[in-house]
C-alpha cells in the first residue's frame, strides 16, 4: 500500500511524513499487543476470533512517499501515479492549488483516497469541486489525520473492498475499477483486460504480464475462473453452458473441461 504526501515545501512534507511514520507505527504495535493479550486469556476466545477477523494491515506493508507538486504532475502525466492514499496541501506557490490537483487524480486514479491537510482553507477555493475523503487543519487535527489514515488502510486491506485492480505494463500503471472489467484472458502469454472503457482513441483493452492465479486473488466474488486462461465478470455474461460463455459484447469465452461444473453452479 502506498501513501503519498505533497506539501508546499520539503520541510512541511517531512513533518507530515514523520507524523504518519511515528504514529501509525505506534497504532499498529498497539494492535499487535492487543492481539497477544487476548490470546493469553482463555475466557476471551470469542473476542480473539472477532479481532482476528477484522485484523489491521501491518505497518511493514505500507510505503509513505514524499512528493512535490511537479513530481506528482509528472507521475500523473506518465501514468505512473499509483497512491492508495494521497495527502495534499490546498495552497501552492504560483497560484496552483490542491483542488485542481485532486481533480486530476480523480480522473486518472479514481481509487485514490485524497485528504486535504492544510494550514488554512482559502476563501476562493471550493474543496467540493474535487472528490476527497476529508479536509483537516495542520496542528489542530493531527491526531484525526492519523486516525483517518489508519482507518482507510484497514478498509483498503479488507477483502470487501476489492473494487479496484492495479496493473503495470510497459512502465505504466493503470488502476481499473473492477466493475468496468468484462473478462480477462491470457493471449500469447500476455494478460488482457477487456473493459467497458472504450473511447475514440482506445479499444478498452489493457495489458500486463501476470498469472491469472495471482490476479484472481485481487478480484471480487463476481469474477469466475472459467479456464486456465480466462476469468469472466458474471455481470457481463449473456448466456453460458458447459462449453462456452457468451458475453454482453458478443464475444465468446471457452470453458475449460475442469471448470464446467464450477461455471454452471455460479
Amino acid at each position: 500500500m502506498k501513501i503519498g504526501v505533497c506539501d508546499v515545501n520539503p520541510a512541511e512534507t517531512a513533518r507530515t511524513v514523520f507524523l504518519l511514520n511515528s504514529q501509525l507505527r505506534n497504532l499498529k504495535e498497539n494492535s499487535r499487543n492487543t492481539e497477544r493479550n487476548l490470546k493469553n486469556k482463555a475466557d476471551h476466545v470469542s473476542k480473539v476470533r472477532d479481532y482476528l477477523q477484522n485484523k489491521c494491515i501491518g505497518y511493514d506493508d505500507v510505503t509513505i512517499i514524499s512528493y512535490n507538486l511537479d513530481l506528482v504532475m509528472l507521475d500523473l502525466d506518465d501514468q505512473k501515479f499509483d497512491c492508495d492514499i494521497f495527502i495534499s496541501e490546498l495552497s501552492f506557490p504560483g497560484g496552483k492549488n490542491g483542488v485542481k490537483l485532486a481533480r486530476k487524480i480523480n480522473d486518472s486514479v479514481p481509487s485514490c483516497n485524497i485528504i486535504f491537510y492544510t494550514n488554512k482553507i482559502p476563501d476562493e477555493l471550493d474543496i467540493y469541486d474535487a472528490r476527497h475523503v476529508n479536509c483537516m487543519l495542520k496542528g489542530r487535527h493531527d491526531a484525526r489525520l492519523v486516525t483517518l489514515v489508519d482507518k482507510l488502510m484497514d478498509e483498503l486491506h479488507s477483502d470487501e473492498r476489492k473494487r479496484f485492480v492495479k496493473i503495470r505494463y510497459d512502465r505504466n500503471v493503470n488502476i481499473l475499477d473492477c466493475r468496468d472489467i468484462m473478462y480477462i484472458r491470457i493471449e500469447k502469454r500476455v494478460t488482457k483486460y477487456y473493459t467497458t472503457r472504450k473511447t475514440d482513441k482506445s479499444d478498452g483493452v489493457f495489458y500486463e504480464y501476470r498469472p491469472l492465479s495471482e490476479i484472481v486473488e485481487e478480484l471480487p466474488d463476481n469474477f469466475v475462473r472459467c479456464s486456465a486462461a480466462a476469468v469472466v465478470n458474471r455481470d457481463y455474461v449473456r448466456s453460458y453452458n458447459h462449453q462456452v460463455i457468451t458475453m454482453m459484447d458478443g464475444e465468446t469465452v471457452k470453458v475449460g473441461r475442469r471448470y464446467g461444473d464450477v461455471v454452471i453452479q455460479v
